[in-house]
């Protein structure tokens, strides 16, 4: 038999929780109720027995953690973010001032960003950073690097820098400004390579299609392809069908790619040891009709 007692009906709360009463809102109260009376539970059961969404839960977290009332798990993956940014804005003035005293790196990005964007930070601006690199984990250079990368592109909103930093974190696992390098190297090889084949088949300023994209993307950023490579695939389709088609350059790429052919000098090399012919055959076939055949059979009017 269990005799039960007074405190088994009891939610304790920290006295903490007055000085944040102000500030907080229903979700974020209800969340801190929830958790105090079950120790834990994840967004979705927050969400589904507090009648608020997975991310009002999400950004109600935030803010307890913030307010240094709830410590995260660092033993466990990272969950998704909210994708509203509006949702974002849960640190008090306390809070981010806090940072800003004892968080050099912090303050710098601080003052970086607002360089960046040309303006005054405000404290939702302050809040929103401050999400990033304490509750997403971001360190503050990454979010710096973010910061310049949306200057280039003429960018100057903190919504279109936290959308951009939380999709390189979520889609492409850029969570060190080591990993942001890697990226914009990419980003830049791939804008190179796109405006050298627009020149070389006349695309113009024309939108490229879901296909031609994803060609060039394998060419410039899957295969990381030098251009010259690129450009020598050109000029052997035009000189075998007489027109340009990034189906058979994808062709011949792929083969040379699989090869181990790293420059137009290792095709001919290539080509010369195989059957003695000039650098007018392709990929190793002696005349342009055997290859056009061979590729046609192997799908290369195809995505794959």
């Amino acid at each position: 038999m269990r005799i039960r007692l007074p405190q088994d009906d009891l939610i304790l709360l920290p006295r903490e929780v007055l000085s944040r009463l102000k500030e907080a809102s229903g979700a974020e109260l209800k969340v801190l109720v929830y958790l105090f009376a079950w120790k834990e539970a994840e967004p979705a059961e927050l969400a589904t027995q507090l009648g608020v969404t997975p991310a009002e839960a999400e950004s109600a977290l935030a803010f307890w953690r913030g307010a240094g009332l709830l410590e995260a798990d660092d033993s466990a993956p990272k969950k998704p973010v909210p994708a509203s940014t509006s949702l974002f804005r849960n640190y008090d003035s306390r809070t981010i001032s806090e940072h800003l005293d004892g968080d050099k790196n912090f303050r710098a990005c601080c003052d970086l960003v607002a360089e960046k964007l040309q303006k005054t930070l405000t404290k939702n601006d302050y809040s929103s950073l401050l999400y990033l690199c304490d509750y997403v984990g971001l360190p503050p250079e990454v979010v710096s690097g973010v910061a310049a990368y949306c200057e280039s592109k003429g960018k100057r909103s903190m919504q279109y820098l936290m959308k951009t930093a939380l999709s390189l974190y979520e889609n492409d696992g850029v969570d060190s400004y080591e990993k942001l390098e890697a990226y914009l190297t990419k980003v830049e090889q791939s804008k190179t390579g796109e405006a050298l084949v627009r020149r070389l088949c006349g695309f113009g300023d024309r939108e490229l299609s879901p296909r031609e994209k994803e060609f060039l993307d394998r060419w410039f950023v899957e295969w990381a392809l030098r251009q010259d490579l690129v450009r020598f695939a050109y000029e052997k389709t035009v000189d075998a069908i007489g027109r340009p088609s990034l189906s058979y350059m994808n062709a011949l790429l792929k083969r040379w790619y699989e090869s181990g052919f790293l420059t137009p000098q290792d095709v001919e090399a290539k080509d010369r040891k195989a059957d003695g012919a000039t650098a007018s055959s392709v990929a190793g076939y002696p005349d342009a009709d055997e290859f056009f055949e061979a590729a046609l059979k192997a799908g290369f009017e195809t995505t794959d």
